[in-house]
């Protein structure tokens, strides 16, 4: 599948080099904007449809489609069928940088989720702003395999509104197995804020790479995810994150999971910030997942450490 590179999108006729989209990716592309006229729109880049939702009901399930969403483009989410994502195979790209990207505004009600019950879904480069104390999550996987969000933002539109999670997973084993977040931010101080993920079945192929996460203080969750009690998550590949949690005892930077399941896989190059000075760690429990060059440090301006620490054999 081919992504050509926003900074080429020409403004007009949907090229890119002079060449229409319509040649370079291998399913039908429509696009959206909050700012079109509307009238007789078909999703075609001079028509450009009103929300993601009317884009993806447009879509054809396997057929790789893609949904790019215009620089400026805002919409507001206000139930947990406004923005439903489920047809599979679905790429929704987001165009423009800094804050000319597209804003979906989440949580006027509560219950406010993107629901996700479709193989290979994608977002990418797109501003997800909560406006509810506690917008429960983000998204809600199920039956979601190989969900992928790239480059998105999470934040929220003022004081007192939040996230509690990003991800949330079905208790279905497997059904959420390749679970992608890359060069994603969310940044929130809320006490009431969890994690990025919450893993509810078991979860093969993780993938985290290269986030930056800074939440409020709330018991001992880390910033990355919760792995429910007797549930395994193998083939984790967690790398290059920078998490800021501050707690002051206790502190998981990374994931919590439960001691009787087999995990495996790789954590390599994060950098976490906590509070805490005796008892930190970066996951809660034994298991076969490798450490290498991870550094944490729980003294404000100091260097951090090496955690867990270097094998001496």
């Amino acid at each position: 599948m081919f992504y050509a590179p926003l900074s080429t999108l020409a403004q007009s006729d949907g090229l890119v080099n002079g060449i229409p989209l319509f040649q370079m990716i291998d399913g039908d592309v429509f696009y959206v904007d909050s700012g079109g006229s509307g009238q007789q729109a078909d999703g075609s880049f001079n028509k450009p449809l009103a929300t993601i939702d009317a884009a993806i009901n447009k879509c054809t399930a396997g057929n790789n489609d893609h949904i790019f969403v215009k620089s400026g483009h805002t919409e507001t989410l206000s139930n947990a069928t406004s923005l439903n994502c489920d047809l599979a195979d679905v790429a929704i790209i987001g165009l423009g940088h800094g804050d000319q990207r597209p804003v979906i505004t989440m949580g006027t009600v509560v219950g406010t989720t993107i629901p996700v019950s479709a193989a290979n879904i994608m977002f990418k480069n797109i501003v997800f702003s909560a406006d509810l104390s506690d917008v429960s999550a983000c998204f809600t996987l199920t039956s979601a395999p190989s969900f992928t969000c790239i480059d998105c933002e999470f934040t929220q539109t003022g004081s007192g509104v939040n996230f509690v999670l990003i991800a949330n997973t079905s208790t279905v084993d497997n059904s959420e197995d390749d679970l992608t977040f890359s060069n994603c931010k969310w940044v929130d101080m809320d006490t009431s804020t969890g994690s990025l993920i919450d893993i509810n079945g078991d979860l093969n192929r993780l993938t985290v790479l290269d986030c930056y996460i800074a939440l409020g203080i709330n018991s001992d969750l880390p910033a990355i995810a919760v792995v429910s009690t007797g549930k395994d998550v193998p083939n984790v590949n967690i790398q290059r994150n920078f998490t800021y949690r501050l707690e002051t005892s206790g502190a998981v930077c990374l994931i919590t999971m439960d001691t009787t399941t087999t995990n495996d896989g790789f954590v390599v190059g994060n950098d976490c910030r906590h509070a805490d000075t005796a008892g930190e760690i970066l996951i809660t429990t034994t298991t076969e997942i490798m450490f290498y060059e991870n550094y944490a440090s729980g003294v404000a301006g100091a260097d951090g450490y090496l955690l867990p620490a270097a094998d001496s054999g």
